[in-house]
């Protein structure tokens, strides 16, 4: 389980696996299920929530996949993005590392403060390259 604060839009990205998967988010307004559909989205927004991944085997219930791992946070053109992989489960011949849903978590950057424009210099004075 991951906790993340404030708004953030959940895209699944990828999924290598005959299981069904699901991103679940639970908040303090409840609980909400993003289908593991690559390109299915969802939009979060609340100051306090956790992130759950999970698979169905066959004919079973939902359980928690196996390993999720959260990838660096970059930021582009004023958006914040992470990218967590996850594998559900350890299947013989395959290494433990490997990754069968892909999510992409961005966030808007918070808005930088401007400076204010520095005072003119006084007459005579110039800058100096």
């Amino acid at each position: 389980m991951l906790r993340f604060h404030g708004a953030w839009r959940i895209t699944v990205v990828g999924r290598n696996t005959d299981f069904d998967q699901r991103a679940v988010v639970r908040g303090p307004y409840g609980t909400r299920v993003l289908p593991g559909r690559p390109g299915a989205v969802l939009e979060v927004d609340g100051e306090s929530w956790t992130l759950t991944l999970e698979h169905r085997p066959r004919g079973r219930a939902w359980q928690p996949n196996l390993r999720t791992t959260s990838g660096p946070l970059t930021e582009r053109d004023g958006v914040r993005s992470r990218l967590l992989t996850s594998n559900d489960r350890h299947w013989p011949g395959k290494p433990p590392s490997y990754v069968n849903f892909v999510l992409r978590l961005d966030q808007p950057a918070a808005p930088t403060a401007t400076r204010p424009a520095p005072d003119p210099l006084p007459t005579g004075l110039r800058a100096v390259p």
